[in-house]
């Protein structure tokens, strides 16, 4: 397998306590994303030798740039405030909020080009810092990237990959259908 892109965004609020997503919203086009897992591990060692070794799934650091950040996401994953005007507000006190969390891979699996989802069930995503330059003689796009820690949901499952499709349009229906799109519409923001 070898990985050579990367489409349709897709985050959801999580309500922890039931498992459940709502207010799906894509995340604006997909620049670049990394899932980058970390683990608690200890050996036990006895007569001068590894008697037992445990290694356990402890988070995964995650990162999303995106080519912008829709007004949702000021919302629902960072819990500021946007008037109806598109005005945001950012408190010290806004909470960020658990989401769902899924992408569209390309990859080349044994000669054909396929596409797979992938969901992290449970993170928690900071913002990351704003750049802006002046454009002098040549233009520089700056465009967001946030930062977050996938952790286990209570079911103790951190991701979820699907099976393999032929078409990108088939892994983004797998992924509204696990985030709970309510309006295959939205598909198009």
């Amino acid at each position: 397998m070898a990985n050579f892109g990367l489409s349709y965004p897709w985050m959801a609020k999580l309500d922890p306590a039931t498992g459940t997503y709502s207010q799906a919203f894509k995340c604006g086009k997909a620049i670049n994303t990394s899932v980058t897992p970390s683990y608690n591990e200890t050996s036990l060692f006895a007569d001068d030798q590894e008697q037992e070794s445990v290694k356990e799934f402890k988070n995964a650091a995650v990162v999303l740039g995106a080519d912008r950040l829709p007004k949702e996401a000021a919302v629902i994953v960072f819990g500021h405030t946007v008037e109806e005007d598109g005005t945001e507000t950012d408190n010290v006190d806004d909470a960020p909020n658990y989401v769902g969390y899924g992408f569209v891979s390309s990859e080349m699996v044994d000669g054909v080009k396929k596409y797979r989802a992938c969901v992290l069930h449970k993170v928690k995503f900071t913002e990351g810092e704003e750049s802006f330059t002046t454009k002098g003689d040549s233009i520089t796009f700056g465009t967001p990237t946030i930062n977050g820690t996938a952790t286990a949901d209570s079911d103790g499952n951190w991701r979820t990959k699907s099976g393999y499709y032929t078409s990108k349009e088939d892994a983004d229906e797998w992924i509204q259908t696990f985030l709970g799109v309510s309006n295959p519409d939205s598909s198009n923001i």
